[in-house]
């Protein structure tokens, strides 16, 4: 099935004994401070077929004292040949959703690609204000790896950028932002995201999230890299004069020579003060570019740090525990959390990477090396 998103509040459809998709992973219709609407427009190819659409609202965020509607509501319409629908401010008017947000996916009964969907997203205010194009992704555009480009953060223009996914399948997916410099490294923490079946997921200000806020830059990328296919996007903001540009997500390569990525589990076990990677049953963990750590525990907190300890930081090889003093180096943490919890991390750069526990510190230490 072929579908087309709105990348910046999701959606997805479902319909019946219709053969073809297209999503808008991004809708909204919100009143406030910063009111947003989504004007969508549909359009049938055929010269001489009509097309038979069933549109399904998806929504993932609501404004304060709102809430989604409890289930995802529908609209159906038939469009003519080389007939163009309107639909102004569609999440209110045509899904009576107002005050939230999501994707809508589209379902029809004609051949791949004669339904074409696209979306103007648009903010009233504060004025001069313009609006955002947002395309119809079709399903050859979701991928477990993509990357974005023309990513731009502080400067003159006092540029942001927020980073959102969709998730189109009915399976929840793990999704990691890396950031990436113009050469192609890494920096900051990677921030990890679990998104639902038919859901998005969208991070505002990512380089705030990823602990390099005060970083300038005009020509960084951001790698993404999922445990399914999702639709990735980016909204590049001009923070001078309010100008917005729309990312797609473009398939990535496969590191490590084009084998699939793997996961490997890292646990804590019953009452043990150890990070313990469940293939060499030590704390050090060797994988390839591409690959993801999980760490998993239970029972008491415990918190994945990047960093080193003055005892020397990493375990398994004679590294050692006990006494000295950690510090983070900012590449990825996890946060303190009681169990159970999991928080994943994607490799995108060889190197050794030690880290430890931000409860335990020096005592629970471990080490990725990546090949």
């Amino acid at each position: 099935m072929r579908r087309y998103l709105l990348p910046l509040l999701l959606a997805a459809a479902a319909g019946p004994a219709l053969a073809e998709e297209v999503t808008l992973p991004a809708v909204a219709s919100i009143v406030g401070g910063a009111p947003f609407f989504s004007d969508v427009r549909a359009f049938n190819t055929s010269y001489s077929a009509s097309l038979n659409v069933t549109a399904t609202y998806r929504c993932f965020l609501a404004a304060s004292g709102t809430s989604c509607p409890a289930s995802a509501p529908t609209t159906t319409f038939t469009l003519a040949p080389r007939q163009s629908r309107s639909f102004n401010d569609m999440v209110a008017t045509t899904f009576a959703a107002p005050n939230t947000a999501g994707g809508v996916e589209f379902e029809f009964s004609g051949l791949d690609e004669q339904l074409v969907v696209t979306s103007r997203l648009y903010s009233t205010a504060p004025t001069p204000t313009v609006g955002m194009f947002i395309p119809g992704l079709s399903d050859g555009a979701a991928h477990e790896r993509t990357i974005l480009t023309s990513i731009r953060n502080g400067g003159a223009g006092n540029f942001r950028t927020n980073v959102g996914v969709y998730n189109r399948e009915d399976s929840p997916v793990d999704v990691t932002f890396t950031l990436q410099n113009e050469t192609g490294n890494s920096f900051g923490t990677g921030v990890t995201r679990t998104v639902p079946g038919h859901s998005g997921v969208q991070v505002n200000g990512i380089f705030g999230v990823a602990n390099v806020g005060g970083t300038a830059t005009s020509n960084a990328t951001i790698a993404v890299a999922a445990t399914g296919e999702v639709f990735t996007y980016a909204a590049v903001i001009d923070g001078n004069t309010t100008d917005p540009i729309f990312v797609v997500g473009a398939e990535d390569q496969t590191p490590s020579g084009g084998g699939s990525a793997q996961t490997r589990t890292v646990s804590v076990p019953s009452g043990v003060i150890s990070w313990v990677d469940d293939s060499s049953h030590t704390s050090e963990t060797t994988i390839h570019v591409g690959d993801t750590v999980q760490w998993t525990w239970s029972g008491s907190a415990h918190a994945v740090v990047s960093g080193t300890c003055t005892s020397g930081g990493g375990g398994g090889g004679g590294y050692g525990y006990g006494g000295g003093d950690c510090t983070p180096d900012g590449r990825f943490s996890s946060g303190s959390h009681s169990g159970p919890f999991t928080y994943s991390y994607t490799f995108t750069q060889a190197g050794s990477y030690p880290y430890y526990c931000g409860v335990h510190q020096s005592m629970m230490k471990g080490r990725v090396i990546v090949q």
